[in-house]
């Protein structure tokens, strides 16, 4: 069963990923020390986390310009949502598309597996999280995921996908899905693909937003109906 949203991918400049880390940091996301490095992809991340153990992945080019074009043409933005997974063989015996993928557990990372080109402009994954557990249960303060919107001309279509692939429940709404906690709302637009912005729950009586070259990374209060 898919039970939540594992966490996020950006793609960023190393300027930019710092700077966002920072400013994240300074409303209140806990730091975990957790960095990965894809010599093979000249790439590297670091990341944030996030309240009940998810967290955000900002990927940067370790060496300018070697990275994968198609994440790293409007940096920083949104490329990539991974899915948990208390029951991965269930869950990734997909109709796959073209480019499906899997990837062995390296770097204190479990299994993980793609139904569709893992260097796309933007990408789905399914983590092997057997014992539904996330990675960093340790964190019970800090802001929560609640919302991903997407939006893009291809928005219909990523809403097919998501439900032929990890089965995901709308509850009903015709442009909305859900995995655990985490809503993800489909909406038309006009950039060629789709693009994705995060709301998230603070718990401090403040709102922001923290803008990406496409979309945006959005807090607001507890209680606040995100848009």
């Amino acid at each position: 069963m898919i039970f939540a949203v594992d966490h996020v991918v950006f793609a960023a400049t190393k300027q930019q990923a710092s700077n966002l880390i920072t400013t994240l940091h300074g409303y209140g996301f806990p730091p975990v020390d957790f960095h990965l490095d894809f010599p093979e992809d000249n790439l590297a991340s670091d990341s944030v986390g996030l309240r009940g153990g998810a967290s955000l992945e900002f990927v940067y080019e370790t060496t300018e310009g070697h990275g994968p074009a198609a994440w790293f043409d409007q940096p920083p933005r949104v490329i990539g949502i991974g899915f948990s997974s208390d029951d991965f063989a269930a869950d990734t015996a997909w109709d796959t598309d073209v480019g499906a993928w899997t990837m062995p557990e390296q770097q204190a990372f479990p299994s993980a597996a793609g139904p569709h080109e893992h260097q796309s402009d933007f990408y789905v994954f399914v983590m092997n999280r057997k014992d539904g557990v996330l990675q960093f249960p340790e964190l019970t303060d800090g802001p929560r995921l609640v919302q991903i919107s997407v939006a893009g001309a291809d928005s219909a279509s990523w809403y097919d996908r998501l439900q032929r692939w990890l089965a995901l429940d709308g509850g009903g709404d015709s442009d909305t899905l859900a995995a655990g906690g985490t809503q993800i709302k489909f909406a038309d637009g006009s950039g060629p693909s789709v693009r994705a912005s995060l709301t998230l729950e603070v718990s401090q009586s403040f709102t922001a937003v923290i803008p990406l070259a496409t979309g945006e990374i959005r807090l607001i209060e507890a209680g606040e109906t995100s848009s």
